[in-house]
């Protein structure tokens, strides 16, 4: 078990109403499968774990008994997830459609129910993803959750919900903690600091009222990369957090996806805004597509150059009108075709870039001159939308 690996899933799963909610230990099993599923993968398959593996994760102590693997089993099958549909309907669906114990191997064989598929399997939009080793620090069902949907609204930096309806979604049971306090001392701050303590985010809340009483609660999102940002500063001066620039952010969300490079500032700042010159509000997610590709693409050798080359025709594409998306980067010859944009020709290409050892100072005057072009464009679209 790789505790690198992402766990990505659908907006509607990530807001789904928890009637019957898992156990921080059924959590951390869903969540372990979940980050096996490959983004190429069109079908679920049987997700193998360890009972070694299984027993670490779960903090199970001494000789774990093959019963007590299999009662932890039978109750996570037994629970069902409701989720929102566009329509305004919802579907109830179980987890878990299968568990497995091979005893020649020791390992747990599951597998998810295959009503599933939409909201795991070939995600393009609307998705949220994190690394598995976030969440299986985390001690608290609570915790788990307020991850989960503080990493959705990661991107807006806030998010606001009503009371009754994060209880729903937290799934405290209905007869508890009915009273706000309770809810906010022994569920909601609980969770906070755990997150704080633990993951790659820092969160505040900020209460809103109706009349005397709490109705809202506003929740302040910010990402607070482990090497890059400590917590315990973090929590005695909160300046910090919110001076991180929004290009930093982003920044680190992407070092965080990357594997085996890094973004540097200068870099990644070149980068974010020629994406956004082509992408507008989508650039990110579309930054995210291409590093996924890159990631799993073994057959490029210079990661940066590679991604650098491919904005820098996705640019050309867009000045001469065209639309271009890597929503459908595929690390095989076969690509989905899921959307109304399509890849050209030239994305397939092995190519290395070689980027040149020292500047050169005709080029460095051509690109002057083109950030001037582009910022003047900019300002005069931005002028024609406002008067229009």
């Amino acid at each position: 078990m790789n505790k690198k690996h992402i766990v990505t899933q659908a907006h509607n799963l990530i807001e789904a109403r928890h009637n019957n909610p898992l156990t921080v230990r059924e959590q951390k099993i869903v969540l372990t499968m979940a980050s096996m599923i490959e983004p190429n993968d069109e079908d679920f398959k049987d997700y193998r774990i360890s009972i070694r593996e299984f027993s670490e994760m779960l903090g199970l102590e001494g000789k774990t008994k093959y019963t007590e693997v299999k009662e932890i089993s039978k109750e996570l099958m037994s629970k069902t997830i409701e989720i929102p549909q566009e329509d305004g309907g919802w579907l109830l669906v179980h987890w878990i459609s299968s568990a497995k114990y091979i005893k020649g191997e020791g390992v747990l064989e599951l597998s998810f129910s295959p009503k599933l598929r939409p909201y795991m399997l070939q995600l393009k939009d609307h998705f949220t993803s994190y690394r598995l080793s976030n969440v299986l620090s985390l001690n608290s069902t609570y915790s788990i959750r307020l991850y989960e949907l503080m990493k959705k609204w990661q991107k807006t930096g806030k998010w606001e919900k009503s009371v009754e309806d994060l209880k729903l979604q937290f799934g405290v049971p209905e007869d508890s903690y009915k009273r706000y306090n309770h809810f906010k001392t022994r569920v909601l701050l609980r969770a906070v600091e755990e997150v704080n303590e633990k993951t790659d985010l820092f969160i505040k809340i900020r209460e809103i009222k109706k009349g005397r009483s709490v109705e809202k609660i506003e929740f302040i999102i910010r990402y607070s990369p482990k090497k890059e940002i400590r917590v315990p500063r973090l929590e005695n001066n909160s300046e910090s957090v919110e001076g991180l620039s929004w290009l930093d952010e982003s920044k680190a969300r992407m070092n965080e996806l990357a594997e085996g490079y890094q973004f540097d500032t200068a870099f990644f700042a070149q980068l974010h805004q020629g994406a956004s010159l082509i992408w507008r509000d989508d650039a990110e997610q579309e930054l995210e597509f291409l590093i996924r590709y890159v990631n799993e693409e073994k057959s490029v050798k210079n990661p940066l150059g590679f991604i650098k080359s491919k904005i820098t025709s996705a640019w050309e594409i867009h000045e001469a009108g065209g639309r271009i998306t890597f929503a459908d980067l595929q690390p095989v010859k076969e690509r989905w075709a899921g959307r109304e944009e399509k890849l050209p020709d030239w994305f397939t290409s092995k190519d290395e870039p070689v980027e040149p050892s020292e500047s050169n100072p005709e080029l460095a005057k051509e690109k002057e001159k083109l950030l001037k072009k582009l910022a003047e464009k900019k300002k005069r679209t931005t002028k024609d939308a406002a008067t229009s």
